[in-house]
């Protein structure tokens, strides 16, 4: 997250669909980051560890400095920690909606369209769709998955074998795609 970064606001998924990388991992992390900016102050009462530190990355000085003031003066009473993140909360409701929405949509022509290209869905995502997708779908996405695990797996290799100290970081997108891939992407998952 960066700091007053416009985000995109996507309104649903099918738009995402045809940008690089696991288009839920994408939505979510624009609403995430959208959602840590425009919280109004008294909406928040619990953030996870993540969050926190989102927060002070994308917020307005003066504005993380009130929704702090009140996060620290409402903690004691909550040191159990069994209180969940409000922004947690809200992107899982969102992923479940996404991931529903897309289920909706699996006739519609920028579904099919994306189906038959070459397409990154990471794992959690991926397992997140099979339980709601008709049996003759579940291949497919198993396909894309397999395939795109494939080109990882290579490019990981290749870093593996070819890295040179000197080349200073050449090759490291490999990593965090890889990354993106096993967990999907940073701060979408505790």
């Amino acid at each position: 997250m960066r700091r007053h970064k416009q985000h995109v606001v996507y309104q649903s998924i099918l738009p995402v669909l045809h940008e690089p990388g696991c288009p839920f991992c994408r939505f979510l992390k624009e609403f995430q980051a959208d959602r840590l900016q425009k919280h109004a102050e008294g909406e928040l009462h619990h953030l996870c560890n993540f969050h926190v530190w989102g927060l002070a990355a994308v917020q307005e000085a003066p504005v993380a400095a009130r929704i702090f003031l009140k996060l620290v003066n409402e903690a004691a009473p909550l040191s159990n920690g069994n209180a969940s993140c409000d922004i947690c909360n809200e992107v899982h409701k969102e992923e479940d909606l996404r991931v529903r929405e897309f289920l909706s949509c699996l006739q519609r022509a920028e579904v099919t369209q994306w189906l038959r290209g070459t397409c990154n869905l990471c794992i959690p995502h991926g397992l997140k769709l099979r339980p709601g997708l008709p049996p003759a779908f579940i291949p497919r996405i198993d396909s894309m998955m397999e395939a795109y695990r494939q080109e990882l797996s290579a490019d990981l290799q290749n870093l593996r074998d070819e890295w040179l100290p000197e080349s200073n970081r050449v090759g490291w997108g490999a990593v965090g795609r890889a990354a993106e891939f096993l967990a999907s992407q940073r701060g979408l998952r505790p």
